[in-house]
């Protein structure tokens, strides 16, 4: 992913819904003009949060995430992207605990496998 987070989810929204023109998302995107694309294509502007949680749900990703990863490209302070990264750090390891636990959970133990055999 690059550094400009607005414009990435912009192009991962037009690939998920099969979109080929710029002119589609000003369309599907509520309160999205063409200047303001081009402006954030150059990086000079960013979604809203409102648009962003819109792009999250049609495409299927977490919500938290993206608003967490928004906040970091808005952000001015250095100590603030880097609160947000560790909340970005502990989602993940929240997520990979979780994944890891369902996993554990809905492997048959051994003296089920064999019963099942």
């Amino acid at each position: 992913m690059n550094e400009n987070y607005s414009y990435w989810l912009l192009e991962t929204f037009k690939k998920v819904k099969g979109l080929s023109a710029n002119k589609d998302l000003v369309t599907l995107i509520d309160e999205l003009s063409e200047s303001h694309l081009s402006n954030i294509k150059a990086g000079r502007r960013h979604l809203t949060p409102e648009q962003a949680m819109f792009i999250a749900e049609q495409c299927g990703m977490d919500i938290g995430e993206v608003l967490v990863r928004l906040d970091m490209e808005t952000s001015k302070s250095p100590a603030v992207k880097a609160e947000l990264q560790k909340v970005l750090k502990r989602l993940a390891g929240a997520f990979a605990a979780i994944v890891l636990t369902m996993s554990l959970a809905l492997t048959p133990s051994p003296s089920e496998a064999s019963a099942s055999a």
